[in-house]
């Protein structure tokens, strides 16, 4: 195994010029401080091994390149202390020794361009063989697996399964197969591809062949069967003729044997009859108008008596509300007699208060007259005033101290007085107040009472209005329904007649489809009869939904609907509308209309028919929708925008297109006609229901009279209600006004409150002040008593105490006193002017009240005048309607008389009429049958030339025959024609021109029918023909034959042959691919395993050594696990690490240290599989604790080759030092005995690739700041910064030189 001498640099990174790094030993210690170029020693030994500039921390290759300090820039070129940067070049040199001793020097250089050139041995050589050569030495660039950077050793540990599998691959070899392997992969599934495609076009033609033989027989047996189905039609045809010809024979047997003298009795009869209803109908008439006429006359009297309720009924509730008002104005007028008398007492006592003080300010003017001579005079004063200023300037201080105390004390005494005054004025307030509340409670209280009053009249009037609205509407709702009613029966009275008419047309038209069915055998009648509702309740909305269909005639096809239509031209019956089953394409019904409300329904599924007329149903009916309100069919139309058309019960219409039309005024009764057939006892019926519904209607209105008039009973309530809302204002108000006395009240004590505790505040100032001012005033007496000795001798006095407290406060008493007779008299007159102004509104208001009372008892007055005069005339009103009803009732009694002989006579008339048409519908019934027997025969042979059936004749051709019919004369015709005069039935007596001369030169042979056909039932043996020749027409319908399908067998053989040689060369081509591409894939698949099972091995020894300690003598376990065995490389390899005594827990959950000691087991066992000559590691150390540096380092020790005696691992010689004492007994040199014996398991097959044996030892270059690690290897490599030459420097050191 060679080894790394030493390294050579020159202007790379952070080292300037040229300088040399090494000799390395097996265990090499690169230690520096942080910043001194260990890392750039790291990407030096990368560079020079062919790692790619991106990889060594810079993104150009020029950034590799040594730059120092700038000196200058000249000309765009910058120099630093070293040269010009541009031209300057860098390179880096690795001396390595191989096994056999021989030195081979590997070269990679930086040109000034940026580019890379290599050189092996000082020979220049491309990347290739460079990588090349480095790989023939075991040094894998691509793999990189023995340069572990700086913060990359916990990446090892922790990349994912994908990365892990793609460097084992790299190890192993097996990623040199990997682009075979993907392009023979694809060429076989391609292959695959090819023969599967081919295979199912094989298989696809093999089908169609066996689809065209199967035609084939189709093909065949349909032949047969149409050749059956034309042989039973033949007989079909001829059976229909033999039936009709029969037919025609026997019919007019039965014409001629018809009797005429039946005929002319029965009409002589209905004549006599018809002149009697005539007579009895004029009398009825009569009788009618004078009922008429006595109705009118009581309908107009009863007008005017309920014309005069409304107005009787609101004078009662005015007089009534204004003897109420009355009464209430007279209540108030009371109460404002009691205020306007207080409010004169109260003015009263103030004036006479007021009169009081101007007393007794005259009494005190007088008595302080009298006493004028016992006061001060001017002189006196202005003497005391001089000696005064005289002791002020002998005792200055206490005379201003004085002044002040005095200015003070008056001020105090001042503050006093108003308190004392304005708490005064604010009791008296208060007093006031709370009379003022008193006498509003008295007054709400009656407020009050006079709304529960009013709010209990309200509730009975509200009761009787509700009563008198609910018998109201109740007879209101009567009078409706039986008017609605009664017009209901008189609208249908008056269509009698033309119901008689529709009657008429209606016998007519049922005549002419009873004819039709017997003359054509495909008429099934009218759809009308063919088709009804489920429930009653929806007669009307399906008559309106089948609307101009509901009298169309449905026919079986379109052959039959053209016969029928130049049968009824001929007869002149009419126009009538045919629905041909064979043409009718009815729309698809919608399931999803069933379900668009609970209620809307299809028209289908509410109506019951026979399943043969389904399609003339749907024709008529389409998606349309019965609903059973019109506002579901609002709902179904307008908001779910459900394209039909939707009718509700009534017969109202929501078109498609919106537009809404019908109802019980306009379809509805077209379709109630439809709906019912009129009759005499039906008219009969509905004369006795009118005169019932107008009796009903004479007593309603007798009772709607007796009920109280809405209005009338509104304008009391409304009174009420404006009654009851003016008290509840009053209510209000007081309610206010007790409430603001109340808050004002508050206010004033709350003020009341805050002014004693001022006035107290005031005294109590005023006290102080006053002794302060006595014992000043002590003082300045004794400063005073030379000065005002003279003073006093003259005035007579003992002392000047005498004159300032006798003479002088009388004078000052007098002052005060005016004051305080001044003040009370200006408050009573302000509080005498308010109380008048408020005696003065009280008189207004009760003067007010005395003026509407007066008013109010005239209108009262005038209103029961107007009363008693609308009294007296109603009473005249009920007495002469009382006269017009005796007289109606004897007229109503002559008038059911005449109306019992008119129905009498109609009866009878009736009786008459339906003998006649018993006669008349025989007479048409033969003639129609004739018509219809002789129709028979020519739809036959019409039918026959049309669908060009081969009917055996003895005489005539079907081609002679015309298409359309002849216009002779009718056998049925001219034997009916004298009887049809007879009975003047006008249009009816119009036969059928059907003409026989054609179909008489036809006749049949009849050789070919079957003797049964002849003999047996009519109906059942057509029966028969028909169901066997549907059944066959069924059969050749399913059949669908292939017109081709002997022309198409033999081409599609053809096309078998060629299609299964093509299947058989794409499957031979995809075995061969498949053969290869296995080939490959075990190749591939070997090797991978090869290095898998070594290091699945390998790796827990790694480990083991790695994390054992004499407390845990079997260290860790880490083990590898493959995520698809059968396709290892295409899958991951998971990497699984325990550390001891910790349970499993995948690899990001481990701490950095343990990260850091499972990337280090996994990188020596790659070592010992395909091992590089040397180890470079770049502080792996770091996140480790000095336990585990030191376990690291004795492995690093342990494994560390001696270059020194440049000894082989086979020589069995082992280094022993002080460290191995301590070595583990898990060691990498197992792993290389169970590698050795794995190759020569391998070595015998042919694709296995050779590999060289590794060494259980390696050389280790490990740059660490751990003391613990670099104090154990055999020798330092030391870089510091030479801050001078601004690069760094290198020193070494062998360690083995100096022994422990």
């Amino acid at each position: 195994m060679g080894h790394l001498v030493q390294l050579e640099v020159e202007n790379f990174k952070s080292y300037r010029g040229h300088q040399v790094i090494g000799p390395f030993s097996s265990f090499t210690a690169v230690v520096g401080p942080n910043g001194a170029g260990k890392s750039n020693l790291m990407d030096a030994i990368s560079f020079v091994l062919g790692v790619r500039s991106s990889h060594l921390r810079s993104t150009q290759i020029k950034d590799l390149v040594y730059r120092g300090r700038t000196v200058e820039s000249r000309g765009g070129r910058v120099i630093d202390e070293a040269g010009d940067q541009g031209t300057r070049r860098a390179w880096v040199k690795a001396v390595y020794e191989d096994d056999a001793g021989r030195t081979m020097i590997f070269q990679r250089s930086i040109t000034p361009a940026g580019d890379s050139e290599y050189r092996v041995n000082n020979r220049v050589v491309t990347l290739q063989t460079y990588n090349n050569t480095l790989e023939s030495q075991n040094i894998l660039v691509k793999a990189k697996n023995f340069l572990v950077f700086q913060g990359d050793v916990e990446a090892v540990a922790s990349q994912s399964p994908k990365d892990l599998t793609k460097l084992i691959e790299q190890i192993s070899g097996s990623w040199d197969l990997q682009h075979e392997y993907t392009e023979l992969e694809r060429q076989q599934d391609a292959a695959a591809e090819k023969s599967t495609f081919a295979y199912n076009k094989k298989r696809a033609i093999a089908t169609e062949v066996q689809s065209i033989v199967s035609q084939k027989k189709e093909l065949e047996l349909y032949e047969t069967k149409v050749q059956l189905r034309t042989k039973l039609t033949v007989q079909h045809m001829l059976h229909k003729l033999f039936v009709a010809e029969t037919r025609i024979q026997e019919i007019k047997n039965e014409m001629d044997s018809l009797h005429g003298e039946t005929i002319t009795h029965a009409s002589t009869q209905r004549s006599r009859l018809d002149a009697s209803l005539q007579s009895q109908q004029k009398s009825q008439a009569k009788a009618y108008k004078a009922v008429n006429r006595q109705e009118r006359q009581i309908k107009l009297i009863e007008q005017k008596i309920e014309s005069r309720q409304p107005s009787l009924a609101g004078l009662g509730e005015k007089v009534s509300h204004l003897q109420r008002k009355i009464k209430q104005i007279e209540e108030n007028a009371d109460s404002a007699r009691v205020e306007v008398a207080r409010q004169g007492t109260v003015v009263s006592e103030i004036e006479s208060e007021h009169a009081r003080v101007k007393d007794a300010e005259s009494r005190f003017e007088e008595q302080t007259q009298g006493r004028r001579a016992g006061q001060i005079s001017s002189k006196v004063m202005a003497e005391y005033n001089r000696l005064s200023g005289e002791l002020c300037s002998v005792a200055v201080e206490d005379t201003y101290r004085r002044d002040v105390l005095d200015r003070q004390i008056q001020l105090f005494a001042e503050a006093y007085r108003r308190s004392a005054d304005k708490i005064g004025g604010l009791q008296t307030q208060c007093g006031g107040l709370v009379a003022t509340e008193n006498s509003l409670e008295q007054q709400l209280q009656q407020a009050e009472a006079d709304v529960d009053a009013v709010e209990k009249e309200i509730q009975t009037a509200k009761r009787d209005a509700e009563a008198s609205k609910t018998e109201h509407s109740r007879l209101v709702r009567i009078e409706t329904e039986l008017n609605e009613k009664l017009a209901s029966v008189l609208k249908d009275l008056s269509q009698a007649r033309a119901d008689q008419r529709e009657s008429a047309r209606e016998a007519k038209l049922k005549d002419t489809v009873s004819a039709l069915q017997r003359i054509f055998t495909g008429v099934h009648g009218r759809l009308a009869e063919l088709c009804k509702p489920t429930q009653r309740k929806y007669d009307v909305a399906i008559a309106t939904v089948l609307g101009r269909h509901l009298d169309a005639i449905v026919v079986d096809s379109q052959s039959t609907a053209i016969e029928c239509i130049s049968y009824m031209k001929e007869q002149r019956a009419g126009q009538a509308t045919f629905l041909p089953l064979d043409t009718l394409r009815p729309p698809s019904i919608s399931e999803s209309l069933r379900n668009a409300h609970h209620g809307a329904r299809l028209a289908t599924d509410v109506m019951q028919f026979d399943p043969s007329v389904e399609a003339a149903v749907l024709h008529a009916c389409g998606n349309a929708l019965v609903c059973d309100t019109m506002a579901v069919a609002k709902y179904v139309c307008y908001e779910r925008r459900i394209d039909a058309k939707a009718v509700s019960i009534d017969g109202s219409i929501i078109h498609r297109s919106g537009l809404i039309t019908g109802g019980t005024g306009s379809h509805g009764s077209s379709s109630k006609i439809q709906a019912q057939r009129w009759e005499a006892a039906a008219v009969d019926n509905l004369r006795k229901a009118r005169d019932r519904l107008t009796e009903e209607l004479h007593d309603v209105a007798r009772q709607r009279r007796k009920v109280g008039k809405d209005d009338v009973l509104g304008d009391r309530l409304v009174g009420l209600q404006t009654k009851h809302r003016v008290s509840r204002e009053t209510l209000d108000s007081l309610t206010r006004k007790i409430q603001a006395a109340a808050t004002e009240r508050k206010h004033l004590e709350s003020l009341i409150s805050q002014c004693e505790p001022v006035c107290s505040q005031a005294s109590n100032e005023l006290e102080s002040a006053q002794s302060e001012r006595e014992a000043i005033s002590e003082r300045i007496r004794s400063a005073a008593q030379p000065i005002f000795s003279g003073f006093c001798q003259q005035l007579g006095i003992e002392s000047l105490e005498v004159f300032e407290n006798q003479l002088l406060p009388a004078t000052e008493a007098a002052d005060e006193r005016r004051l305080q007779f001044t003040t009370q008299l200006s408050r009573l007159n302000s509080q005498l002017e308010f109380e008048k102004q408020q005696l003065e509104q009280a008189t207004a208001k009760l003067n007010k009240l005395l003026e509407t009372l007066e008013s109010d008892r005239r209108l009262l007055a005038g209103l029961d005048s107007d009363m008693g005069r609308e009294q007296h005339e109603m009473t005249g009103l009920v007495a002469q309607i009382a006269t017009l009803r005796t007289g109606l009732a004897d007229l109503k009694s002559k008038y059911g008389d005449a109306t019992e002989s008119v129905h009498s006579a109609r009866h009878d008339l009736e009786q008459g009429q339906k003998e006649v048409d018993a006669i008349s519908k025989e007479l048409l019934a033969k003639t129609t049958d004739l018509e219809r027997a002789v129709a028979e025969k020519a739809a036959v042979l019409r039918r026959c030339k049309i669908e060009d059936i081969p009917l055996p004749l003895v005489s005539g051709s079907l081609q002679a025959l015309a298409l359309e019919a002849g216009n002779g004369a009718s056998i049925g015709s001219q034997l009916a024609e004298s009887y049809m005069s007879q009975l003047s039935l006008g249009d009816a007596t119009q036969s059928s021109t059907i003409s026989l001369e054609d179909t008489d030169d036809i006749v049949a042979d009849y050789s070919t029918l079957p003797q049964h056909a002849k003999s047996g039932l009519p109906a059942a043996v057509d029966q028969k023909f028909v169901e066997d020749i549907s059944r066959l027409s069924t059969e050749i319908d399913a059949l669908n034959p292939n017109p081709h399908a002997r022309e198409r067998l033999e081409a599609a053989r053809t096309r078998l042959n060629e299609i299964e040689f093509e299947h058989n060369a794409a499957r031979q081509e995809a075995k061969d691919a498949k053969s290869t591409f296995q080939t490959v894939r075990k190749r591939r698949h070997d090797l991978f395993m090869r290095c898998y099972n070594h290091l699945s091995t390998a790796i827990d020894h790694a480990y083991k050594a790695l994390t054992q300690s004499p407390l845990f003598p079997l260290g860790g376990t880490a083990y590898l696990a493959l995520e698809d065995p059968d396709s290892p490389y295409l899958a991951g390899v998971k990497y699984h690490a325990m550390p001891p005594l910790k349970r499993f827990r995948d690899m990001d959950q481990l701490s950095g240290g343990e990260k850091t000691v499972a990337a280090l087991a996994l990188l020596f066992s790659l070592q010992t599989f395909r091992p590089a000559p040397f180890f470079v590691l770049d502080e792996v150390d770091a996140a480790l604790d000095l336990a585990n540096v030191a376990k690291l380092a004795n492995y690093l020790r342990e494994h560390a080759r001696s270059l020194a005696d440049n000894k082989s691992p086979e020589d069995g010689a082992e280094m022993a030092t002080a460290e191995d004492a301590g070595a583990s007994p898990y060691s990498l040199r197992q792993s290389a005995r169970i590698r050795k014996t794995t190759n020569e398991e391998v070595s015998g097959s042919a694709m296995a690739q050779p590999v060289t044996h590794a060494s259980t030892d390696f050389q280790f270059i490990v740059i660490s700041l751990k003391q613990a690690l670099f104090e154990r290897a055999h020798s330092l490599v030391g870089i510091y910064r030479d801050q001078m030459q601004n690069s760094s420097q290198v020193l070494t050191m062998d360690l083995e030189q100096y022994p422990v």
